[in-house]
């Protein structure tokens, strides 16, 4: 076995470090989605990134339209920006996993004044819509590419705290050492018997590993 190197965390984006999933905002605010299609898309059969692709090749948006949307309206979870800070000053490596894409991920981290290292579809405003492709998904799902970033730092030594919301972070969770969950994540970790807490801040995922380190 590895030896310690303490804690590393690794977070979904969308509901997670964001109190409202970007792509179903934008796709709901602008009228490329309904709410009966959002939710259908939460399914455990349904892969997010192939609903990414097809829900917004017929989103005609434009880059600047999806920044001032993120400058505007989307919120992050409550403590993530000194989290971030807590985890570079810690030396805790920090890094997000996400099917959201570049167009509204690079505001928001501009809008807070962060750097994260991190896995995004990149989406590119074409004639008619939005083409996304994930190129770090290459011989896996989304959902198994979470769980083997959680895997890889537990095979490196560290324990891992996962942040997630979403049926696509349910692999991951039950890989990690400590869980925090929203929304219909923290519903499948109960009914699965995956131990996890809820996630209402970042602040108290600092608490427990400056008191767990």
């Amino acid at each position: 076995m590895k030896p310690d190197k303490g804690w590393a965390a690794v977070s979904d984006f969308d509901g997670t470090i964001t109190l409202r999933d970007v792509g179903d905002h934008l796709l709901l605010h602008y009228g490329f989605a309904d709410e009966r299609t959002i939710e259908e898309s939460y399914s455990l059969k349904v892969r997010v990134e192939d609903f990414m692709k097809r829900a917004f090749s017929g989103a005609e948006l434009t880059e600047e339209m999806i920044a001032g949307f993120v400058r505007e309206k989307v919120r992050a979870r409550p403590g993530f920006r000194d989290f971030i800070l807590f985890c570079e000053a810690a030396g805790v490596p920090f890094e997000i996993a996400s099917g959201g894409v570049d167009l509204y991920a690079d505001p928001f981290f501009e809008k807070h004044g962060v750097k994260v290292r991190s896995f995004f579809g990149r989406a590119r405003v074409v004639k008619g819509g939005i083409r996304i492709t994930y190129p770090f998904l290459k011989r896996m799902d989304l959902s198994s590419f979470k769980a083997s970033r959680v895997a890889l730092k537990r095979e490196a030594g560290y324990r891992v705290v996962f942040f997630g919301d979403g049926p696509n972070d349910l692999k991951a969770a039950g890989l990690a050492d400590k869980v925090y969950a929203a929304g219909r994540l923290l519903r499948l970790c109960r009914e699965r018997g995956i131990a996890a807490s809820p996630l209402v801040n970042f602040a108290r995922a600092a608490e427990f590993i400056k008191k767990n380190g």
